[in-house]
């Protein structure tokens, strides 16, 4: 989930900065929030269009962005969708968009429960949820064939 969580985080600040920079074009609107004082500063790092106004720009974006998670398939969908990649689900997977979105939920599900409830099986209460080594595989399958689907669309 982290590396999932990493690659769109890294899509959505790549595209932001192309958005911020000029070089990419977005109709929708977008925004992230950053302060006045973050603004300031991104304007006074240098000359527009330099280096010093990108890295700057760069820093306080990827710091706000530091502030979400995207995990869950409807916060992808969102975080894609402000930086120019609409209905990303239904774009990158027109036949079962609905069913990728499930799988993935569940993979954050279970997730969360392993690192925030110790992996309490919900039904017993008194261990953990039985896992093996064809759970985490197929996990892993589910996330990579998402990626693979959502990078031919970013």
């Amino acid at each position: 989930m982290a590396a999932l969580d990493s690659y769109v985080h890294g899509v959505v600040l790549d595209r932001a900065m192309d958005i911020l920079m000029g070089r990419l074009n977005v109709v929708a609107p977008s925004k992230v929030g950053l302060s006045f004082a973050a603004v300031g500063k991104i304007m006074t790092a240098g000359p527009p269009g330099s280096a010093a106004v990108e890295m700057s720009a760069r820093t306080y974006v990827a710091e706000r962005l530091g502030l979400e998670t995207y995990q869950r398939p409807d916060d992808i969908g969102a975080a894609l969708s402000m930086v120019g990649v609409p209905k990303i689900w239904s774009t990158a997977f027109p036949q079962d968009a609905h069913t990728r979105k499930t799988a993935l939920g569940v993979i954050v599900s279970r997730r969360n429960r392993i690192v925030h409830q110790c992996d309490l099986d919900p039904l017993s209460g008194n261990g953990a949820t039985p896992i093996d080594s064809s759970d985490s595989l197929e996990a892993i399958s589910v996330i990579e064939g998402i990626v693979t689907e959502v990078d031919r669309h970013c």
